[in-house]
């Protein structure tokens, strides 16, 4: 669990011991308000806000504080409209962000909690409680470490993190927890332990790799926000947000990018890894072809962006052009079936490099002629 610490600017996140000193004061001042403008009918519930919406949608500009963030445009259009309902009802729906590793789902995740602003927290971002989901083993502990801690009578955001991690037991838990209903508000009882969960006060956002791996009725009760692929002209726009000072030539930012595999981590660690400590050590301004060239021999950076195990895969191929199969597969490169399956074979699919059919695994044309121009010659 990751608590950030207090800082007053708005482009930080608030730490939760500085809502604590004003707690009390600040929630009845809001709490007051709030019913006073229930009391008036100004008051909207997100459901009514998104009733009266449905008809005629308004057009949404994309939130400023989602600016920094490259690509995913249809995402941000979809944040930027929750943000925008949040400051009028402070409602969030329970968001989920699916994608693939290093699709940038915590980045956004962070992103939406920064902007989160609230009346209880004097107009800045609500305090952000980070969770790695695989260390929540059972319900007690989410019940005693979580939800007594950092949830009752809180103003937060509960981030969880891959969150197909999370044993069923406690994401069955989860149903009773995020159940819509018009009050924005569910109890949760747990042997002694009764909490309230006030939507108003407490938001969910959670990420997810193998949304397949999550109980169907904890989907549902969440709204499923699905990261895009990144184009090359997006990959490189990230290349170069990570350079710091120096410059990359246009003539081959695209070949770079193009071995970033799609992944905007990916084009992160390359930047920063790769381009900037060989820049920075051989004293270069401008990254040029040959430059380019020294530095993809030095860290073997191959088309693509193949990684040494997935050659290894197409060479054991190689050798089979009707068909392997997964079994003999794995014989043959020493990997598990499930690494192979998991790891190895989804990109090179991906790029039609390797083809799965009824006779196994084997190399296409591009992949046999991909051996022959990069590896056999």
């Amino acid at each position: 669990m990751n608590i950030p610490r207090a800082d007053c600017s708005d482009k930080e996140l608030v730490a939760l011991d500085t809502v604590s000193a004003f707690r009390e004061q600040i929630v009845a001042d809001y709490n007051k308000g709030y019913d006073d403008n229930k009391a008036d009918g100004n008051f909207k519930s997100y459901p009514e806000v998104m009733e009266e919406n449905t008809t005629q949608l308004p057009v949404v500009e994309q939130h400023a504080g989602l600016a920094h963030l490259v690509g995913q445009d249809n995402l941000k259009n979809q944040i930027s409209f929750y943000l925008e309902a949040f400051k009028e009802t402070t409602i969030l729906p329970h968001i989920l962000f699916i994608g693939s590793k290093g699709s940038g789902k915590t980045e956004f995740a962070f992103a939406l909690a920064k902007n989160l602003r609230h009346p209880a927290t004097c107009g800045r971002p609500k305090p952000l409680l980070t969770i790695n989901s695989s260390t929540v083993k059972n319900v007690r502990q989410f019940v005693e470490d979580i939800c007594m801690k950092y949830v009752q009578d809180q103003v937060i955001t509960l981030f969880f993190d891959e969150v197909h991690e999370m044993p069923v037991s406690v994401q069955t838990a989860f149903l009773s927890i995020l159940n819509p209903n018009k009050r924005n508000m569910n109890t949760f009882r747990y042997e002694d332990a009764e909490i309230v969960f006030d939507f108003s006060k407490v938001s969910f956002v959670f990420a997810t790799t193998d949304p397949q791996k999550l109980i169907g009725p904890f989907k549902d009760r969440c709204r499923a926000l699905y990261m895009a692929n990144y184009s090359h002209t997006e990959l490189a726009q990230i290349l170069r947000a990570n350079i710091d000072e120096f410059e990359i030539a246009d003539s081959i930012i695209d070949d770079i990018a193009s071995t970033c595999r799609g992944n905007a981590r990916n084009a992160v660690l390359v930047a920063k890894d790769g381009i900037f400590q060989f820049m920075r050590s051989r004293k270069i301004q401008c990254l040029e072809a040959k430059h380019w060239d020294e530095l993809k021999r030095i860290l073997n950076i191959m088309p693509l962006g193949l990684e040494e195990a997935e050659i290894q895969v197409m060479k054991a191929l190689h050798d089979f052009p009707s068909g392997c199969s997964l079994n003999n597969l794995a014989a043959k490169t020493g990997f598990t079936t499930d690494s192979i399956m998991k790891e190895f074979e989804f990109y090179l699919v991906r790029h039609n490099l390797l083809e799965i059919g009824q006779g196994g695994r084997k190399l296409t044309i591009k992949g046999r002629k991909y051996l022959a121009d990069y590896v056999f010659r």
